[in-house]
């Protein structure tokens, strides 16, 4: 009598399975960090869950899981994924598909890369989903902490709702902010800010943060783009950045991951 072993899973299936493996290891590393076990976290946790399992299933499983998109247009060295921080109900990170470390990487801020910044807000309607309920625009901000101010060395965006009472700080003063580089006192914060007119943070908020010369490294900024509707009607963004020796410092700040203005 003859025993029949199971078919060995396809080739591109068991490396699927490998790779998940090795990407679930990586959220549990990731979870414990955001509790705070530093001791457990895993500076390329990130780094191992979008490249060795969103693009990876993207290109061959045709599914951006547990990503919840893959923009893979351009190519990897382009390219640009999703993934739900597990840290709130409303957080996403954007996360490059190519290795960049974060905000000190040389290439930030340079004609080699894409604009981050507008695939982050392109992502905004997850943002909404989890809130359920529509968010206006100056309700959502997106934010990259400084070099000492993470966990993770792999950039990431985060993207979030607005503490409401950055928003309504904001709100009450768009009119202070121009389309230049100017000191900014924000809630008793010191930040550099401008605003970009525009429906997308366009030109690219790096760039525009690497041409001021009093931001320069840029391995000492935290930057933060939030969502504006300026006195003069016009729909943009008010640009954040904050410095501090050895990049010890985090705009994240300005974010709410309990997303208290859903409530409002």
């Amino acid at each position: 009598m003859l025993i029949e072993t199971p078919p060995a899973p396809a080739a591109s299936e068991a490396k699927s399975l490998r790779r998940f493996g090795a990407a679930l290891g990586a959220i549990c590393l990731i979870g414990a960090a955001a509790v705070g076990v530093a001791a457990a976290s895993d500076p390329n946790a990130l780094w191992s869950i979008v490249h060795g399992l969103c693009v990876f299933d993207k290109t061959h499983l045709h599914t951006s899981a547990p990503c919840a998109s893959v923009d893979l247009e351009g190519g990897e060295a382009q390219g640009s994924a999703v993934l739900k921080d597990i840290l709130g109900k409303t957080q996403f990170l954007l996360i490059p598909t190519r290795r960049l470390t974060g905000i000190e990487d040389p290439l930030i801020g340079t004609d080699g890369l894409p604009n981050y910044w507008s695939a982050a807000w392109d992502a905004r309607n997850l943002v909404a989903k989890n809130a359920r309920r529509d968010l206006a625009r100056d309700e959502i901000g997106m934010a990259i902490n400084g070099a000492g101010a993470r966990t993770q060395d792999q950039l990431h965006i985060h993207i979030d709702c607005v503490r409401p009472d950055v928003r309504d700080a904001l709100a009450g003063r768009s009119a202070e902010i121009g389309a230049h580089w100017a000191d900014f006192t924000l809630l008793g914060g010191h930040y550099r800010a401008r605003r970009i007119d525009g429906e997308a943070p366009d030109p690219d908020p790096f760039r525009l943060l690497a041409e001021d010369k009093r931001s320069a490294p840029l391995s000492e900024d935290s930057l933060a783009v939030i969502g504006a509707r300026f006195s003069d009607g016009k729909p943009g963004f008010v640009l954040l950045a904050e410095q501090a020796p050895r990049g010890a410092v985090h705009t994240e700040n300005l974010l709410d991951h309990s997303c208290a203005v859903a409530a409002r």
